[in-house]
């Protein structure tokens, strides 16, 4: 439909120089009526508008199907995004997800919206003046025909060959410079904080390196000869040719001077065409590597839920036990294994602290609780049910995890922290913040509870926000909790309230919990050592002390 619309707008716009023609000829011969001027008046008038106005129609329907279809696409890619293992969004870069979402749909927004009516219109208006050109003398048509092919072919010839390459390695440079602002802005704080300067800024710095590097020989490679042949196209260069057949052949009688007309009014156009249709091959190209991205994001394995899901056990108490039974992980196929044989029980209403040296798999261990991915041996059982066999729903009634980074979305304080239960009323979202000592502090905001967090709105300190984190973890009151060094990022006064709330957050639930800092899980009742994926020590705070191994080594690193 788009590109019908496309081709009989370019058809129409052929109408205003076919009058403009009739009315010259006449006007010479001396045979121009009245009527007759108003006739050709009338069909200019007709093209112009007319052409023009199934033009836009056909766009307009092109941009309604799209329209329907990019809502429906970006539906499919939040849902995707929803379903995607949460170690996924662990390792990907926001500016990456960022470009998919927002720039490659936008590019398949070209090709369905735009491309069907200026195909039509690049196709058409070439075609069809070519074609009038015909019939009003061959020759003078041949040889511009001839001067169209010519130039087309030895500048496509040239650009063809690095065209889909470069423009692939182009969008892949844009993406990674997009991903690295994004995680520069994001760390600002710690760069101005610590002084960082130009180590962390060389991520940055390289993926602009790399974007100017691609766009400078994208402009020397295919660049080059689109640029050639857009000046050979241009109407100005064109009058070149035209001027030059006229001449000869009305000099040699062929041609009678006033029919030279329709080839300056028609022939100067005949490249736009041709060039519509370049620059229409170079969005086809951006599109399909755009779709290839989106189609990669889709692709994606996706955690599957259970056919049949098996419920989470309980105990008497409503208590539920972990247990990780000989789990073996790796991220990637190939890639060593992060975590190897770890077997650990945490029986129900207990604190299990992990520590050891950074790298060991501790985040991976917490992690693996809450089913950010599935293991590559082994299991891991939430009150005797294989997480894996049990609905993602459940297991997030079940666990509460409060991670290092407190993650704020750019929603009200009382949204933040009703995440954890969308159906919670005020009071119960106070008593939680309160529960969780940030109940003051969010008083204390412009506009209280209503106040907007995050980069749209107000900011809050790396232990405000954990805070917030366990506000919404007792608001969840699952029965497990899952602390990945949740004060890493506060300050001493933060710090000491943070402990305070996790203290009663921990209160008869199982605790599975990362500390860096070992004088925080002194009375933890079981305190397991990992080092390079493996179980080293296990054991309380007494018993591992006495024992001669690597707890006590890093114990007395820290005192």
């Amino acid at each position: 439909m788009a590109f019908a619309c496309g081709a009989v707008g370019a058809a129409l716009g052929l109408l205003p120089a076919i009058g403009v023609t009739a009315l010259a000829q006449r006007a010479l011969a001396g045979t121009l009526t009245a009527a007759a001027a108003w006739g050709w008046v009338a069909t200019i008038a007709v093209g112009l508008m007319g052409g023009h106005m199934i033009y836009l129609w056909g766009t307009g329907y092109a941009h309604r199907v799209e329209l329907r279809f990019r809502t429906d696409l970006r539906r499919r890619i939040a849902v995707q995004l929803a379903r995607l293992p949460l170690g996924w969004h662990t390792e990907e870069s926001s500016g990456r997800v960022r470009s998919t979402i927002t720039e490659d749909t936008a590019k398949v927004h070209t090709l369905i919206a735009h491309f069907g009516s200026d195909l039509g219109l690049a196709i058409g208006a070439p075609v069809g003046g070519l074609i009038y050109l015909l019939t009003r003398s061959w020759p003078f048509a041949l040889v511009l025909l001839a001067w169209l092919v010519v130039t087309v072919s030895i500048t496509g010839a040239l650009s063809a060959r690095t065209m889909e390459q470069m423009t692939e390695a182009f969008t892949e440079s844009e993406k990674q410079l997009a991903g690295a602002a994004v995680e520069m802005v994001d760390g600002i704080a710690a760069v101005k904080a610590f002084g960082l300067g130009e180590r962390l800024f060389g991520r940055f710095s390289t993926a602009l390196e790399r974007y100017t590097r691609t766009s400078y020989e994208w402009m020397r490679g295919p660049g080059r000869p689109m640029a050639v042949l857009s000046a050979l196209m241009s109407p100005a260069f064109m009058l070149v040719p035209i001027m030059a057949t006229g001449w000869v052949m009305a000099g040699r009688g062929m041609i009678e001077p006033v029919g030279v007309l329709p080839f300056l009014l028609v022939g100067v156009g005949l490249p736009s065409g041709v060039m519509n249709l370049a620059s229409l091959s170079n969005n086809l190209i951006e599109a399909q590597d755009a779709a290839r991205r989106i189609g990669e994001l889709l692709a994606e394995p996706v955690l599957p839920e259970p056919p049949v899901p098996v419920p989470v056990g309980r105990d008497a108490d409503g208590g539920v036990g972990v247990v990780f039974d000989h789990v073996s992980f790796r991220y990637r196929a190939g890639d060593p294994l992060v975590l190897d044989d770890v077997h650990l029980e945490l029986r129900p209403g207990t604190v299990t602290a992990v520590v050891g040296p950074s790298g060991g798999g501790k985040s991976t261990l917490v992690r693996l609780a809450a089913r950010f991915w599935d293991v590559e041996s082994g299991g891991v059982r939430l009150g005797g049910t294989d997480v894996r066999d049990a609905s993602s729903q459940d297991l997030l009634s079940c666990t509460a995890i409060v991670l290092q980074e407190g993650g704020i979305l750019a929603d009200t304080a009382e949204e933040n922290i009703r995440l954890a239960r969308p159906g919670a009323t005020r009071e119960e979202v106070e008593a939680a913040a309160r529960a969780a000592r940030i109940h003051e502090r969010i008083l204390a905001l412009p506009r209280g509870y209503d106040t907007v967090l995050g980069a749209a709105g107000a900011r809050l300190s790396g232990g405000e926000r954990q805070r917030i984190a366990i506000a919404r973890a007792f608001l969840a009151d699952a029965p497990v909790l899952l602390l990945d060094e949740a004060t890493a990022h506060a300050d001493p006064h933060s710090e000491r309230e943070i402990q305070e709330a996790l203290a009663a957050l921990a209160a008869d639930r199982t605790v599975l919990v990362i500390a860096h800092r070992l004088a925080t899980v002194v009375d933890a009742d079981s305190i397991v050592v990992l080092d390079g994926g493996r179980v080293v020590q296990t054991g309380t705070h007494r018993e591992l002390l006495a024992a001669s191994g690597l707890y006590r080594t890093l114990w007395e690193a820290q005192q």
